[in-house]
């Protein structure tokens, strides 16, 4: 449910200047029909900002994602140089890990190894597919197609998509989602462990075309009474100081201890 505004558009990579797109997700509990807002999305000329709930902000600009902590002011980057030093930092964790789990007994030892290959420290794959059901729906007043999504085998995500081209603003999230994937990629390639599950989850959702409208979750194979739903959805200019860090705010370093 949480996956849709970050994986959804990264098919097409036109970068042309525009008005913006201002987007809001809403979260709608089926039993009560009450609605919340879930998340807000700012997009323009290559950049996007991201606020959830809670209004922690995401910034996406040019090679690198930002994460914004307005209470601290502080912000945590994700570039080449930042997922590079993080690699380094995870491949040591776990040679040191494996060194210490090496000096276990026999039993004790089988059991780390087990717990180490179950938080997929090691590696493994994470594959991730979607399938197109053949059914159409209309979410918000928008046709949209209903593609299912699996994880390691397992229903997981019920979508349903609306072609870019159907919607107000596709140029300016094709840029956004270009530049997402460009960071996408390089994460994946900076930390080879995580490259499985990542190369997985952007090769599905670019199968499915375009911008999921509406998310339902599965669980023990039957679809949740909860679903995300697009509720705005126009044209308009977004200031450039949206996609800036406020000024103040100082760099956290990413420290990663010990698996």
């Amino acid at each position: 449910m949480k996956r849709i505004a970050l994986f959804a558009g990264c098919l097409l990579a036109a970068h042309t200047v525009s008005a913006g797109v201002y987007i809001e997700m809403a979260n709608h509990n089926l039993t009560t029909n009450s609605t919340e807002l879930e998340q807000k999305m700012y997009v323009q000329n290559g950049s996007g900002r991201f606020v959830d709930k809670d209004g922690n902000v995401s910034l996406i600009k040019g090679d690198a994602m930002y994460i914004i902590d307005d209470k601290n002011k502080t912000y945590v980057s994700f570039d080449k140089a930042t997922m590079e030093k993080v690699a380094k930092q995870l491949n040591d964790a776990i040679a040191k890990a494996k060194e210490q789990i090496a000096k276990l007994p026999p039993e004790q030892r089988a059991q780390a190894e087990q717990m180490m290959g179950g938080a997929n420290l090691g590696g493994g794959e994470h594959k991730v597919d979607v399938t197109d059901t053949g059914k159409s729906d209309t979410v918000e007043g928008r046709k949209c197609r209903v593609w299912d999504v699996t994880r390691n085998g397992e229903l997981d995500e019920q979508i349903c998509v609306v072609p870019f081209n159907a919607v107000p603003g596709k140029e300016d999230l094709s840029a956004v989602f270009a530049n997402f994937a460009k960071i996408y990629e390089e994460m994946a390639k900076s930390v080879p462990m995580l490259a499985g599950a990542m190369s997985n989850e952007f090769t599905a959702r670019v199968k499915a075309g375009g911008f999921p409208v509406r998310s339902r979750g599965y669980e023990n194979g039957k679809l949740i009474d909860e679903e995300t739903l697009v509720k705005v959805w126009r044209e308009e200019a977004v200031p450039a100081s949206m996609f800036e860090i406020p000024a103040g705010y100082t760099q956290k370093q990413i420290s990663m201890g010990p698996p």
